[in-house]
């Protein structure tokens, strides 16, 4: 049974300036995304706060990535073009329009930490769950969602953040920044085996970090019910131990139905049960505050659609019991993925 409490106060991060990164003619990772969100921004019109971004300061960028690298950004700057490896690509903006990126999600941090915003959805590009500590990957620039684990750690103090990543690809660069880390929880569902290649589920951390990495690696073809299911009996059961001070969302669209780049069969009623589950766990551990990112997601109609789907959850927030997941044909993975994790969250 589903009981409404009173509406969220909800905020959305998005701008125009989003629309000139330039990766290149035919590139899925295109300036549209942003265009079908800013049209979306403007249909919802007073319903969610809108908050604008400001850039990221150099020091910000470097609590995940080091110097040297955040310059060779800078420099691509000087032209349009420049490959940062065979998927990233750059335009003279790009650096400019990727320290807004990141720092439009602090903006959204920093409303949510003052009590200006309950939750909130940063709507950015470029993404950035693939971006290493010294190089680009995968579409990715910086490494936002990892440099809001970092500020919300050092600003506000938080010793427990979980970031929660549901892009259908998984997010190497964010496992990689914490893998040696307890004070943050990454935690992954992704199509596997895919690109980038990483995120089985014997990848659990290392050093004090062991046991605060949970990948969940789906075959393609999984759908509502699947991810209902593994979220309901395995990322919940393990967020609830780990009692999250802060929710980060690396929220990617491309596990959709109709997306071109994967092979998943998620709807957008799929994308709203799995941010209610996260909203429910926000209120229970960590005070409501939960921010969500934009990472993938290249069908326009299904990218549009799925985040207003999402943006009304976090706006209503139905805190009643979950649907009930089917999802019998992961049974074997998911009863895998609890034997791993077993010893170190006694599921």
């Amino acid at each position: 049974m589903i009981n409404k409490i009173a509406m969220a106060r909800s905020a959305v991060v998005i701008d125009p300036e989003y629309l000139k990164h330039d990766p290149g003619r035919g590139h899925p990772e295109r300036a549209q995304r942003i265009k079908v969100l800013l049209d979306l921004a403007a249909e919802l019109g007073a319903a969610f706060a809108r908050i604008e971004p400001r850039a990221a300061t150099h020091e910000e960028i470097e609590m995940c990535h080091v110097r040297e690298y955040i310059e060779l950004v800078r420099s691509t700057s000087e032209t349009n073009g420049f490959a940062l490896d065979g998927d990233t690509v750059t335009s003279r903006d790009s650096f400019g329009v990727g320290l807004l990126a990141t720092g439009g999600f602090l903006r959204l941090l920093d409303a949510i930490a003052a009590g200006e915003a309950d939750n909130g959805f940063a709507l950015v590009r470029p993404p950035g769950h693939h971006a290493l500590p010294d190089r680009a990957m995968g579409f990715c620039l910086f490494n936002t969602a990892a440099i809001g684990a970092q500020y919300v750690r050092r600003r506000y103090g938080a010793e427990r953040v979980l970031i929660m990543d549901w892009d259908v690809h998984h997010g190497n660069g964010t496992q990689e920044l914490f893998y040696r880390d307890s004070s943050v929880l990454y935690m992954s569902t992704h199509q596997y085996p895919f690109y980038p290649g990483t995120g089985a589920a014997e990848e659990i951390g290392a050093s004090e970090g062991e046991g605060f990495t949970v990948n969940v690696p789906l075959p393609a073809g999984c759908g509502d019910e699947e991810y209902l299911r593994v979220f309901r009996d395995v990322i919940v059961p393990i967020a609830d131990k780990y009692r999250p001070e802060w929710v980060l969302v690396s929220a990617g669209f491309d596990p959709h139905r109709r997306d071109p780049l994967a092979g998943m069969n998620v709807s957008e009623s799929g994308f709203a049960a799995i941010a209610d589950m996260l909203v429910r766990l926000a209120e229970s551990h960590a005070g409501g505050r939960i921010a969500l990112l934009l990472e993938g997601g290249y069908d326009l109609k299904a990218l549009k659609e799925s985040v207003a789907a999402v943006l009304r959850s976090l706006r209503d927030r139905q805190l009643g019991d979950a649907p009930a997941p089917g999802g019998a044909a992961i049974e074997p993975l998911v009863r895998h993925i609890l034997r791993v994790q077993e010893k170190y969250w006694s599921l």
